[in-house]
Formats: C-alpha cells, structure tokens, sequence
C-alpha cells in the first residue's frame, strides 16, 4: 500500500511538470515565475522519490522479532571401543588386539568332525586336552562338546617356547548340557596367567601352577579365583562372586568374556568378566557381571603357598613371580575345565591387548 500511494504521488508530480513545461515553450509573459514554480516543483519530486528509500533503509535497519532458538541435549556414552571390532566369530571384542599382540581362535568350525580323548587336535596343534580325563567331540560347524569327570583343554604354543601375554580378552560360548554330579565348584572355569603342568609335572613344579580363574558356576555364581598352591586344600581363593540371575541355564549358550590386564605401572591385575545371554545376535550385548583389582595386600594373603618363602598374596606378574617359578615360564597355557558331566563349547577365541598403564 505504501509503495502505491508513493508512486500515485510521483505521477501527480509529473504531470504539473509537464504543464508548466509547455506553457514555459508558449508566448507566456511571466516566463521567470514559471521557471521558478518549475524549480519548486522539481525539488519537491524529488524529495518525495526519495522518501521510499528513507523508509526502506530504516526498516532494513530495525531490529527484527527475535527467532526461537531449539537447544539440543545430546547424551554421549562413552565405550572402551568407540568403533568395536569383531572377531572372527562375529562376536564383538570389547578392548583392541594390541599392536604386536597374538590371537588365537578355535578351529572347531573348520568342516572336519573328529573325536579327541585326552590328545592334541589333530587340526590345531595349539589345542590339546591330554591334562584331564574326558571325551572331545568336535562337530566341524563350530561347536566341542566335552564330557567326563575332569575336562581339560589347553591353549599353548606347541613348541612350550611362547607364553601368552599377561594381558588377555578370552572369549567362549558354553552351554550346560548334564551332571553326573554336583560339587560345589560344578560349573565352567577358565584360567590365564598360568602353567599348570604344560610343560613340565603338575604335583612337582607348584608354583608353576598358579594362576587366576574366572569362574561360572552352575548355581548362577560369577567369581575369581587365585590358586595359590595346588597341592594344598587353603590354596584356592575366589573373590568379587555375584549372581546376576538364577542357576546357569540348561541348554542355553551363554557368553562368557575375561578380562585380564596389569595397571598402575605393572604392579597391580584387574580382572573383569561379562556376560552375553543373545547367543551372539550382532556380536552379542556384553553386561559385565563382577569386576577385581589384586592390589598384593587383598588376594591370597594367609592362604597356601606354593613352597616356603613364597609369598601367596604375590599379583600374578612377571616382575612378581618369575624368580619362583620352576619353569621360569609361569604363563605359558590358558586353560577350560569343568567336572562331572557335559558341556558344549563354541567360538572360543584368545587376544593379547593392552595393559591398563
């Protein structure tokens, strides 16, 4: 509206312009006051022309209504992974193999059914169950299923030269199948950081025999356990027990992760274990279920000692516990046991990661 009336103004304007121009051009005889009204009328033109723009500018100049702003919380979770990779099983590693670090993977999947009875795996020398007393039966598609009174199933280098590193994620799938019967530890146990007759006598070498265990229990009890003297009955403590539901499940797989590294410089273990109940769906949704630090003062102090002098309370740690050691290689094997009765295994998978500092 406004810019119409400003332009019906302008018009008016002209047209007197226009008259006074042709009687300026006529026989007029007061032709200096016509060139003065002229002049008048030119100079109002003009200033109403310009009044548009004045306006314009000024409105361009005004602060405008306030626009709404949106403020958008964003919640980040923090993982130990921020893009997990996945082992060979498609199961989700929760800490990064380390730069130089070694994996190993069970070849159970590799199409060739077979049968061990307390041998090494005729497809994977690293694999050997000669320590217990059981029945191995490997499918070819991916599942062992282990029966007897003492399963043992070792993971070592077949040269006995390689130890596994002191910092390990150990991965396994178990499903409990039957009992031939129930003792109070009953259930699956896999132990690191340990020797434990791999290359030499288990009833001599004792201090090769200690090592830290992460404990499934077919009661629903997730625990650890230090073996501080085999050959003694107080040379076995567990810590940092929890049951995260009720008994372990009948012919249900369940994930099972353990978590080993040294922190603070080398001086103190934290040992972790996780749950997974999806049977692996999209790498599985790991919960961990106990966590412990061994700080020297907390795991094993009072207990059995695997020979005079020898502290039991000693973190399981190269520095800590070599010059006792009978083999001078005290970390050589990762082991799987369970007793009376039948268990089935799948995706078992070793990697060597960082250590926490």
């Amino acid at each position: 509206m406004v810019v119409r009336d400003d332009d019906a103004g302008t018009n008016n304007i002209g047209n007197r312009i226009k008259r006074l121009l042709s009687s300026s051009s006529s026989s007029s005889p007061q032709p200096a006051k016509i060139r003065n009204r002229l002049i008048f009328v030119l100079v109002a033109a003009t200033l109403v022309a310009s009044i548009p723009v004045i306006l314009v500018v000024g409105i361009s100049q005004k602060p405008g209504p306030a626009v709404p702003t949106t403020t958008t919380t964003t919640t980040t979770t923090t993982t130990r992974n921020s893009s997990p990779s996945k082992d060979r099983f498609g199961i989700t590693e929760l800490y990064p193999t380390s730069a130089s670090g070694m994996e190993w993977s069970s070849k159970w999947d590799n199409g060739a059914a077979r049968t061990i009875v307390n041998d090494v795996d005729p497809e994977d020398d690293w694999f050997e169950t000669k320590h217990g007393d059981g029945t191995y039966t490997i499918d070819g598609a991916g599942t062992l299923t282990a029966s007897g009174d003492y399963v043992r199933m070792y993971v070592h280098d077949p040269a006995n030269e390689r130890e596994w590193s002191e910092n390990l994620e150990i991965t396994l799938y178990v499903k409990r199948i039957s009992e031939t019967q129930i003792v109070d530890y009953s259930g699956m146990q896999v132990f690191a950081r340990t020797n434990h007759g791999t290359n030499g006598n288990e009833e001599v070498n004792l201090c090769d025999d200690r090592g830290y265990g992460g404990l499934v229990n077919i009661n629903g009890q997730w625990s650890f356990e230090k073996e501080t003297a085999h050959h003694l009955d107080n040379g076995y403590v567990d810590v940092a027990s929890q049951r995260p539901s009720g008994e372990l499940p009948l012919n249900t797989w369940v994930g099972f992760k353990y978590v080993l590294r040294n922190m603070d410089d080398n001086t103190k273990v934290k040992l972790e274990l996780y749950r997974d109940m999806t049977g692996g769906l999209n790498g599985g949704s790991w919960q961990k279920i106990t966590e412990f630090i061994d700080n020297g003062n907390n795991f094993g102090a009072g207990y059995g000692a695997c020979r005079p002098g020898v502290d039991p309370a000693l973190p399981l740690i190269h520095s800590f516990i070599d010059d006792s050691s009978e083999s001078k290689k005290p970390m050589l094997s990762v082991y799987v046991r369970h007793e009376y009765g039948t268990m089935a295994y799948s995706g078992f998978d070793i990697r060597e990661i960082d250590p926490l500092s």
